[in-house]
């Protein structure tokens, strides 16, 4: 029975079993194992060939077989994953189609309840926070400020998009000062999610402020948002009429 020697090239074992995760048998590193500890000239006999397969199965043929299944499996669950969302998406995306279409027509109802599909089913997709965000504003046209704080928290706890979460800070403040609840407002926008709604955070700390009485706050405020608001913003005029409203001390 041939024996391999323990050969090397720079000092180190030449892919010495369990110490390689690539399939040996592509590699030219293996091929110059072969020809480097195995003693013998390129015309094996028959029955040395055999033995020489039966040597590299022993010590290659598993790990091979273990590592294209793992591929194949890891691939396959990918691609079914990669499927699932796509398909669980476009579900998403026609309720909430449906959704619109219901406003459309007053359908109100109906359209709340295609709302609620979408949060109960659909919550890691886009689709289920745009859904809650119509649900809190018709939620405040009805003057039910507590559902709309909860829609709101909702969107807060299990978005993933800066975007959402931002804006769902600034409506849940605003909804909080609805409910003269100022400090809750306050609080909740301590937590930046985009510099791109610095302006309006501003603004509505100032009005938190204002509510709390604490005028040189509330001027401070409008005053910071006036800076970050581009100057094409439409709500820059009626900051500045909240500014200039102010009592002065």
């Amino acid at each position: 029975m041939l024996r391999p020697k323990k050969n090397s090239l720079d000092g180190r074992s030449v892919l010495r079993p369990g110490h390689s995760t690539l399939c040996p048998y592509s590699s030219k590193l293996f091929q110059l194992y072969l020809k480097e500890s195995i003693n013998v000239d390129e015309n094996l006999t028959e029955e040395q060939q055999i033995e020489l397969i039966k040597k590299i199965w022993k010590e290659y043929g598993f790990s091979a077989i273990a590592g294209i299944a793992i591929a194949l499996t890891v691939g396959f669950g990918w691609r079914f994953y990669q499927n699932y969302v796509t398909s669980r998406a476009e579900r998403a995306s026609i309720i909430y189609e449906r959704v619109l279409s219901d406003l459309v027509t007053n359908q109100i109802q109906d359209a709340s309840t295609q709302s609620h599909l979408l949060i109960q089913n659909y919550s890691a997709t886009p689709y289920a926070k745009l859904a809650a965000f119509l649900l809190a504003k018709q939620s405040v046209l009805e003057n039910k400020l507590d559902d709309a704080v909860t829609q709101l928290q909702w969107v807060v706890k299990h978005g993933s998009s800066d975007t959402f979460l931002q804006i769902a800070r600034l409506r849940l403040a605003r909804v909080y000062l609805a409910q003269k609840k100022p400090d809750e407002a306050l609080d909740i926008l301590k937590k930046v999610n985009s510099n791109a709604y610095l302006g309006l955070i501003s603004e509505v700390r100032g009005d938190a402020y204002l509510q709390l009485k604490k005028v040189d706050q509330a001027r401070d405020a409008y005053q910071t948002a006036l800076k970050q608001l581009p100057d094409t913003a439409i709500n820059r005029s009626l900051l500045q009429m909240k500014l200039d409203d102010l009592p002065t001390s």
